[in-house]
């Protein structure tokens, strides 16, 4: 088992962060997401759980009502040396967590497809248990937050060029639950972990 990096924020996603506007094109807005103490992570997608252990939902969980979930991403992790790679190509206001991910992991390395293993976890620091991940792919990059990350109109070749710089896991990671009976909850400080079968 190799340590990848610690988590050190949650979130959810109130509602969808690309928005329809009246000409029918869409923008992106982070103005949804809500940084929280604990998450729960379900077969249907995360759920906030606040203070008083009061729920809310993400926009990717099938109960959501204006749900955006797809079969392959009700659990997503970002990085935070991601970030700093996208900072440095697009600048300073693409802070940590904007692209939505409900995972943020603290970590000095890259990570793509291959960089992986065959398996993840989440280990949680208060017991030392074990939620194995399954399925781990790259979130696509689209169209409104390559926009949002040049912060102006783009060029089809611009557009092209930015998505491309986003792909491969630089925009994230989307993940599914191995075993989906389960409903375990994490926070900050758990640990992202490598496993290699």
């Amino acid at each position: 088992m190799q340590t990848i990096g610690i988590i050190k924020f949650v979130q959810v996603q109130q509602d969808s962060l690309k928005q329809h506007l009246p000409d029918g094109t869409r923008q992106y807005n982070p103005d949804p997401l809500l940084k929280l103490k604990r998450i729960q992570l379900t077969a249907d997608g995360v759920v906030g759980l606040t203070e008083t252990n009061d729920e809310i939902i993400d926009v990717h969980n099938t109960r959501h009502p204006n749900s955006r979930y797809r079969g392959d991403n009700p659990i997503s992790i970002g990085f935070m040396s991601h970030y700093d790679k996208m900072r440095v190509e697009f600048g300073d206001h693409l802070e940590d967590g904007i692209a939505g991910e409900s995972i943020i992991v603290e970590t000095a390395h890259l990570f793509t497809p291959e960089t992986f293993g065959t398996s993840l976890a989440i280990k949680c620091e208060a017991n030392d248990e074990l939620i194995h991940l399954k399925e781990v792919i790259p979130i696509p990059p689209c169209e409104p937050f390559s926009r949002f990350a040049r912060d102006r109109d783009l060029s089809p070749q611009e557009t092209k060029a930015t998505l491309q710089f986003l792909n491969r896991g630089t925009r994230g990671f989307y993940a599914k639950l191995r075993d989906e009976t389960l409903s375990p909850v994490i926070q900050s400080g758990d640990y992202l972990v490598r496993i290699d079968d």
